[in-house]
């Protein structure tokens, strides 16, 4: 079995942001307690697909805020790579620096 999540690849820019076949989609925000500045997070996770059949599966992600570019996060089936899409979100959102908090779009805090 192929080692789940564990690399990930940037799309190309042609692939990246708005052709990601989504299936999922949160908003939210983040504030810079420092500076009081506070922008849109935009999450997408794509659908996933196979790369080898049975072998290893993709499924793109793309933090709008936070990322330049969309990844591609591999697992060994289709919900594995789903579920390791979920998980980089979470670690990715949760190692921001601690003046940066991640907010719903009401301004309660993602994270308690």
């Amino acid at each position: 079995m192929a080692n789940a999540g564990l690399h990930a690849n940037e799309m190309s820019d042609k692939d990246c942001g708005m052709n990601i076949d989504k299936i999922v989609e949160r908003k939210l925000s983040l504030a810079d307690e420092g500076t009081g500045e506070q922008r849109e997070l935009r999450i997408e996770i794509g659908r996933p697909q196979w790369t080898e059949i049975d072998i290893e599966a993709v499924c793109p992600v793309f933090i709008h805020g936070l990322m330049d570019s969309a990844l591609n996060i591999y697992g060994s089936d289709l919900l594995s790579a789903l579920e390791c899409a979920l998980g980089f979100v979470k670690s990715e959102l949760s190692n921001l620096p601690a003046t940066q908090k991640v907010l719903w779009p009401d301004g309660e805090p993602y994270f308690d």
